[in-house]
């Protein structure tokens, strides 16, 4: 997955179109009116695993805020949509060619006034969630048309363990090489898309855990314990043990946090084997069932157990609900 963002004229579609006809990818077009399924359905249906990209719902952050219209999206819709988008483990190029003004088409949606600004807001969505991009600009003439399609390549190849149990209804969304990754039991019986905590009231405390805590996406990664279908309600088994050291040993983790007993009681002795940090945590579930809403203790717990790079700049932006 290749995804080419970028302010209005900065040349993106360009460089899209360059890329897709190089390297034999197909081609999709994402505009400010794209909706959550029209993200969701190709990412899980994995249609945009080897494919270009112009524009992505990243573009939704810096644009909004420019043109102080709403955003477009809820806080657990903007997860979803992010976290799967990581465990493609995507190639993202952030096009910063400034145009100038007298080519600058009045048309444009975005204003040229706004279009430093706007940049300025792309980037500082990629550094606070620690999402990795490479900055072009055609003007100063790089070749990178072939050297995009070949990190692509090796990009797709990395997923050749995620895309089986992806396919299988058990496989893990987030960043392809996490600080955190949460392991809970089993996949949500109303998930319909198997992304874990994707909705219902667990999915919307764990995106206001992650949004307190102020944890970046980029750092991110979320999977269950029970390896197998929505509504299965049997207990883990070795094979579950067996498929999580498998994920264990290519996202290479630096915490994994262990939510509810089932997943403490068969997840703790793998990261302990594999000399990973563990964490135990109450499982949302627990707080869902009894009608609790103030996660602070999970918040706190979180904060003091988990996050292990307090050195870090704090991310400047908060992603609650009220405030995207």
């Amino acid at each position: 997955m290749i995804i080419i963002e970028g302010p209005d004229e900065s040349g993106k579609s360009t460089l899209a179109r360059a890329v897709s006809e190089r390297c034999g990818l197909p081609y999709y077009h994402f505009v400010k009116e794209s909706s959550y399924l029209d993200y969701l359905k190709p990412l899980c249906s994995l249609e945009l695993v080897n494919a270009v990209l112009d524009r992505w719902i990243f573009s939704e952050y810096p644009y909004s805020k420019i043109m102080r219209r709403k955003f477009a999206f809820t806080l657990k819709e903007w997860h979803n949509i992010i976290l799967l988008t990581l465990a493609h483990n995507p190639v993202i190029v952030l096009c910063t060619h400034i145009p100038s003004q007298r080519d600058y088409p009045e048309k444009q949606y975005l204003p040229y006034e706004k279009w430093s600004e706007c940049i300025g807001l792309y980037r500082e969505f990629f550094s606070n969630h620690h999402i990795n991009v490479i900055e072009y600009d055609y003007a100063d003439g790089t070749p990178i048309v072939t050297a995009l399609g070949m990190l692509n390549s090796s990009r797709v190849k990395s997923l050749s363990w995620w895309i089986p149990m992806w396919k299988a209804g058990y496989g893990y969304i987030g960043s392809a090489n996490p600080d955190y990754l949460l392991v809970a039991e089993r996949i949500g019986p109303n998930n319909l898309n198997n992304l874990p905590f994707e909705t219902g009231p667990t999915g919307q405390m764990l995106s206001e855990l992650l949004d307190a805590t102020e944890t970046p996406l980029g750092k991110f990664a979320v999977t269950n314990m029970v390896k197998s279908f929505r509504r299965d309600t049997r207990p883990p088994n070795e094979e579950d043990v067996a498929l999580l050291t498998t994920e264990l040993v290519n996202l290479k983790p630096k915490v994994v946090v262990f939510m509810g007993e089932p997943s403490k009681r068969f997840g703790v002795p793998v990261a302990k084997k594999l000399g990973i940090r563990s964490v135990g945590m109450v499982h949302l579930g627990y707080y869902s069932h009894r009608g609790i809403t103030d996660i602070s203790p999970l918040v706190n717990q979180w904060n003091k157990e988990v996050k292990i790079d307090e050195g870090r700049d704090r991310p400047t932006v908060s992603f609650t609900a009220t405030r995207i």
